[in-house]
């Protein structure tokens, strides 16, 4: 039997997996029902509309100071540019209160210019346009959308009746003072509706999602926690053939008499791992523990178990189960040899990570354990090393076996072991 330590990473990259399952709920749904996302959206849509609605409407105004030559249209310009920045702030900001005085900046900006552009329009030989005059109302437009990106009904509807009653309402005001024929701003009042009819759609259809996901998320977390607890008692039953059972071989294989100490600490360990749910949980790599993998040797079963529980990972690999064809002496020599060699990779070489490789060649058997640490010069003569290859030597060869070891600074150690007694 062999059991090989390496750097050179002999049997393949060792595969790891240290994170821990927990319990969760991944429901993703294609809908927006908290509204931040179409809110957001609207908000946007609210400030290109009031923007092209003022730009349109300044550029208009700016165009007749040349043929009017009247230059006060400049401050209805810039009372238009107060509109504009109030509907703006008040489509962005968060708060209720602040977007309720922005609205009353707007429409006082709004005020302004129809003053100004009342006055001009009165003065202008021609005739009186009324208080519906376009130049009037498409700033009022702007006015409207205020209230379109609040995420609530009520102040939703609240924002955009302020900005109807007080934007086209200090209109008409600006227009009777400068005696102009007052008149319906139809469109306006049809805009008017139509927004007020769109928000309340748009926020029923909120509240349908809204209990729409609810009852999704409720059937998502009951399948889940389904899924979870199948999981669980899986991995709890894999524990437990992994521990107790596992236990219970090592004792029926075992010969008559009290158990060594070795068997017994790992039995204490399984009886105190028990108590711990964490550890149901983990999950060492994509094909489970060595201590599973070496679970039909129980011979092999405590030493590897007690180098896991030391922080030691293992993967094991090839003929596992032809182990159990040596007779009990071998076992017991092939025990002693690789716990030796798992306290050396544990203490000395610097890494976590170990490997085992079970080779079958009837009538011998070889185990190869590798790890990519440190390493040492096998001419060394330090008591670490000297006990490495006196131990494994004597348990290996008083059975007939044969060892070599491989190691190099920098390169890991391998200690190849090759036992008899494997039946043709």
């Amino acid at each position: 039997m062999c059991v090989a330590y390496h750097g050179g990473r002999v049997g393949g990259r060792f595969f790891r997996e240290r994170t821990a399952e927990r319990v969760r709920v991944t429901l993703q749904i294609a809908a927006d029902v908290g509204g931040v996302a179409t809110s957001r959206a609207l908000g946007k849509a609210g400030i290109w509309l009031a923007c092209v609605f003022v730009g349109a409407t300044a550029l208009i105004a700016a165009l007749l100071i040349p043929l009017t030559g009247h230059v006060e249209i400049l401050f209805g310009v810039g009372a238009l540019l107060v509109c504009a920045a109030g509907v703006v702030l008040a489509l962005l900001t968060p708060g209720f209160t602040r977007a309720v005085i922005f609205t009353l900046v707007a429409c006082a900006g709004l005020y302004g210019f129809a003053v100004v552009a009342a006055e001009v329009s009165v003065a202008v030989p021609a005739p009186t346009p009324s208080s519906d005059y376009v130049l009037l109302s498409m700033p009022e437009f702007a006015v409207l959308v205020v209230g379109i990106s609040r995420r609530s009904l009520a102040t939703a509807l609240a924002l955009g009746t302020l900005g109807f009653v007080a934007g086209p309402g200090l209109v008409q005001l600006a227009a009777w003072q400068e005696g102009m024929p007052l008149a319906v701003d139809v469109p306006v009042l049809a805009s008017f509706v139509a927004l007020s009819l769109f928000v309340t759609a748009l926020w029923l259809a909120r509240r349908d999602a809204a209990r729409g996901t609810a009852l999704m998320s409720g059937a998502a977390l009951a399948e889940e926690k389904d899924v979870a607890l199948g999981r669980f008692s899986h991995r709890a039953a894999t524990w437990v053939h992994d521990t107790v059972l596992s236990d219970l071989r090592v004792i029926a294989a075992g010969e008559p008499g009290p158990l060594d100490e070795r068997q017994l600490a790992a039995i204490d360990r399984d009886l105190a791992n028990l108590a711990d749910t964490r550890l149901i949980l983990e999950v060492r790599g994509a094909n489970g523990s060595a201590t599973r993998a070496l679970s039909t040797v129980p011979m092999l079963v405590a030493v590897v178990r007690g180098a896991e529980q030391a922080g030691l990972e293992l993967r094991v690999s090839g003929d596992i189960p032809a182990v159990n064809a040596l007779s009990a002496t071998a076992l017991r020599s092939l025990e002693r040899a690789i716990a030796e060699c798992l306290d050396n990779v544990v203490k000395h070489s610097g890494v976590r990570e170990a490997e085992i490789s079970v080779m079958s060649s009837p009538p011998e058997l070889s185990v190869m354990v590798s790890d990519a640490g440190v390493g040492f010069d096998v001419n060394d003569t330090t008591v670490d090393t000297i006990g490495l290859r006196m131990t494994v030597v004597d348990a290996i060869v008083e059975i007939g076996g044969s060892v070599q070891i491989w190691a190099r600074p920098g390169a890991g150690t391998a200690v190849f072991m090759t036992v008899p007694g494997v039946p043709q």
